[in-house]
């Protein structure tokens, strides 16, 4: 009986740690691509899926306004989140993949661009260093902290916006804003519809083009030593796979959600 027992609560302890851990991962509620989608897998979904299932273990995406996952993420609430970018504002309570002490591009999920608007023939300008000719405070969503670091930086924006990319274009048209700050696909597509067509412009240079991460949190209990880098390592590997580009595109165009078996 005493070994017949044994036997049992080995089976039971080999059939748990078997099923792997569920490490949580917030991101953020708005879509984000091609990093995250509270609608589908996009692709760096997908990305970190498959990275954290081949250490044998579940990864549960959280959708959340920003900066609740990034709070989340500084007290404990999460392992870790998606879309991060290596600013000022992560670096003391997250882990990043690095290379010769550099973020590691090569291991990144994808970039984050944003661009400055304005309306067409208007004298605000943004030159790639400093905003020129601004009459108001540049307006943002501030929840993105690499915007909000960067406008910190540069004394120019409104701390206390929180605006989405078609708000902030109703703002320049009603002569609230001379300038605004958000996405650039987001911004391409409003203004590619009737209410904003031949009224605002994006301007050239780019406001922020940065790589966007899987990063962890500082104090993470790796399920083994390594775990962090073997994630990001895996990631990689799925990035440099000849297939990547047919497996990105096919997930940005059937937008299938993404049901755990």
């Amino acid at each position: 009986m005493k070994a017949g027992l044994c036997l049992a609560v080995l089976a039971g302890l080999w059939a748990a740690s078997s099923q792997g851990r569920e490490i949580r991962l917030c991101m953020s509620e708005r879509e984000f691509l091609p990093i995250n989608s509270p609608a589908f897998e996009a692709p760096g979904q997908y990305l970190v899926r498959r990275a954290i299932e081949s250490q044998g273990d579940k990864a549960l995406f959280i959708g959340l306004p920003w900066r609740r996952c990034v709070d989340g993420v500084r007290h404990g609430d999460y392992d870790g989140a998606l879309g991060m970018v290596a600013t000022e504002s992560f670096l003391t309570f997250m882990r990043f993949p690095e290379a010769n002490g550099q973020p590691d591009s090569s291991k990144a999920l994808g970039g984050l661009f944003y661009v400055a608007v304005r309306l067409i023939g208007a004298g605000a300008d943004w030159d790639g260093e400093h905003f020129r000719g601004l009459r108001q405070p540049a307006i943002y969503n501030a929840p993105s902290l690499v915007l909000a670091d960067k406008m910190h930086r540069l004394g120019a924006g409104n701390p206390n916006t929180s605006l989405s990319e078609e708000q902030m274009l109703s703002m320049l048209v009603a002569g609230r804003a001379d300038i605004a700050i958000g996405r650039r696909d987001v911004f391409a597509a409003l203004l590619a519809g009737d209410t904003y067509r031949g009224k605002i412009e994006i301007l050239p240079t780019p406001f922020v083009d940065a790589d966007s991460y899987l990063a962890f949190r500082e104090v993470f209990a790796d399920g083994s030593p390594g775990y962090a880098e073997r994630v990001w390592d895996e990631i990689g590997h799925l990035k440099a796979a000849s297939d990547w580009p047919d497996t990105q595109q096919r997930l940005l165009t059937d937008r299938k959600p993404f049901k755990p078996s």
